[in-house]
C-alpha cells in the first residue's frame, strides 16, 4: 500500500473521483491510501492527480492496515 500526501484537504467528491480508495484529512492535508490491487494503481492516482493540478507533497510506502483504517479522518 501507498500513501500520498497532498496539498490542502480534498473534498469528498474529489476523493470519490480518484476511484476507491481511502482518504483521511490530517493537519490541512489529505492523505490517500492506494493499494495495489492493480499494478499501475499509484501511476493512475499520481497522473490525476497531475492532470487536477493538485500538488503531492510525499509518496510513502506502508504496511496495508486492513479494513479498519481509519478513511474519513
Amino acid at each position: 500500500m501507498y500513501e500520498i500526501v497532498v496539498d490542502g484537504e480534498l473534498s469528498a467528491d474529489l476523493a470519490d473521483s480518484l476511484g476507491p480508495i481511502r482518504r483521511k484529512d490530517v493537519g490541512g492535508a489529505t492523505v490517500l491510501s492506494v493499494t495495489m490491487d492493480a499494478p499501475d494503481a499509484l501511476a493512475r492516482v499520481l497522473a490525476l492527480l497531475e492532470t487536477l493540478g493538485i500538488g503531492v507533497t510525499a509518496v510513502h510506502q506502508v504496511a496495508d492496515t486492513g479494513p479498519d483504517h481509519d478513511a474519513d479522518g
